[in-house]
């Protein structure tokens, strides 16, 4: 990625996350969903001649979930769900190309997909106590999709390991969404904060390396 685009997205990442330190009862939405609209359009810019459309969707994909996940209705969190969702079936199928396991990125795919079902049965353990049973289904479809999407973004053979590192800090940055909404009993400023930092850093390395991995590719192919 440039550097110059690198930097304008590092401030509106500064900005989205910033903004949580504040209350507003308009606008917040936009101001979470900018630094991956600015994403999106690189995406649509950098990627699109190794990728297709798909980084792009999910990065668009994304801000449409930012905007839903800024209001604390469930009903706009659900829609935030689901929008990720899609997102992450659009990084699959963008990444699941050139794939190469190795030992080291088996084992590193084992111990997050064990450390998403630790995190998977406490919250369905939560989500029974407070009689939310409907929402166990949904949550074990939008885990196990995202699992896939880690896993292909780890096993993709690329000239750079950002996409794998994308892939494993969206994981991260879920687990605090699953923390602060699901788990604790009250939202927790500090896990929001670390939540939307990893999240701005994982589409970011997404995006990024499917960026140079392009760049390379046209430069292969042109000659």
């Amino acid at each position: 990625m440039p550097p110059n685009l690198s930097l304008c997205y590092l401030v509106l990442a500064l900005i989205g996350t910033g903004s949580t330190l504040i209350f507003l009862e308009v606008g917040i939405g936009i101001i979470k969903a900018l630094p991956t609209l600015f994403l999106t359009a690189c995406a649509w810019a950098y990627t699109r001649p190794r990728f297709g459309p798909w980084v792009f969707i999910g990065v668009v994909t994304g801000a449409m979930g930012d905007f839903s996940l800024a209001s604390a209705e469930r009903s706009w969190f659900m829609a935030g769900v689901i929008t990720f969702l899609i997102g992450h079936i659009a990084y699959s199928v963008a990444f699941a190309k050139d794939l190469k396991s190795t030992r080291g990125r088996i084992l590193l795919i084992l111990a997050t997909l064990f450390t998403m079902n630790v995190l998977v049965a406490l919250v369905s353990l939560r989500m029974v106590f407070v009689g939310e049973q409907g929402l166990i289904v949904p949550v074990f479809v939008y885990v196990a999709v995202m699992g896939v999407m880690m896993t292909i973004t780890t096993v993709h053979q690329s000239p750079t390991r950002l996409i794998a590192a994308g892939g494993l800090v969206f994981v991260l940055s879920d687990a605090h969404i699953a923390v602060n909404h699901m788990l604790l009993l009250a939202p927790r400023l500090d896990i929001a904060l670390s939540g939307y930092a990893t999240y701005y850093l994982a589409q970011y390395l997404l995006v990024a390396g499917a960026v140079y991995e392009s760049r390379l590719w046209q430069r292969g192919t042109s000659t």
